[in-house]
């Protein structure tokens, strides 16, 4: 089964990242079918959202994790037992990113819609993102902060600055939470990828 990517970050985190060739059908293979999961995905309507559901559980397993472990909170978010966890999926891809820091990660596809949203996530000092993808990579980064940094209703194009795309960093500026946050960016085809790692 296709596989693209296991990478360590640090030594407080990884990514792991699944190239989607398979049928639901080949993605199910080896999974065991616990009732949240079957639930999960008795819920999703697409092909395409299944499969990046069923990915996600494949690469727990390639990551030496039980996928039954994982469970999602009241908010959604999911959660191990023992470390952190961020996952993402997008037409094509599913990536996971792990540790024992707080962390997001954030994949999406090359889309020309991102011009016109640009108001919604992008402050004025982020004028170096101009392109569609200068932009989604923009888009990944605020994604995987907002992740990593769980607290509701923070205004992307406001609250959550990412720098320069050299300077691999963004901060978020929340009466709730100020904290900054370490990127690491991929790409993957015609997808964008960004990981973030909460700063000690």
């Amino acid at each position: 089964m296709p596989f693209a990517l296991h990478q360590s970050l640090s030594t407080k985190a990884e990514l792991w990242v699944w190239k989607i060739k398979e049928s639901e059908e080949e993605l199910r293979e080896g999974l065991h079918f616990h009732s949240r999961l079957e639930q999960r995905l008795a819920k999703l309507k697409a092909g395409s959202q299944r499969k990046g559901v069923l990915a996600v559980q494949q690469l727990l397993l390639k990551a030496g994790i039980d996928p039954i472990t994982m469970q999602h909170d009241a908010a959604g978010i999911p959660r191990l037992p023992s470390q952190y966890i961020s996952i993402s999926h997008a037409k094509g891809y599913a990536a996971i990113a792990l540790g024992s820091i707080p962390l997001g990660v954030d994949i999406e596809q090359l889309r020309d819609q991102v011009q016109r949203i640009t108001s919604k996530f992008v402050h004025a000092s982020e004028n170096f993102a101009q392109t569609t993808s200068e932009l989604i990579q923009l888009w990944t980064a605020k994604e995987a902060v907002y992740k990593a940094v769980e607290v509701p209703g923070i205004h992307l194009n406001q609250q959550l600055l990412v720098h320069p795309f050299e300077k691999a960093s963004a901060e978020v500026c929340h009466p709730q939470k100020t904290q900054s946050y370490v990127l690491y960016f991929f790409d993957f085809d015609q997808h964008k990828a960004t990981v973030a790692l909460e700063n000690p």
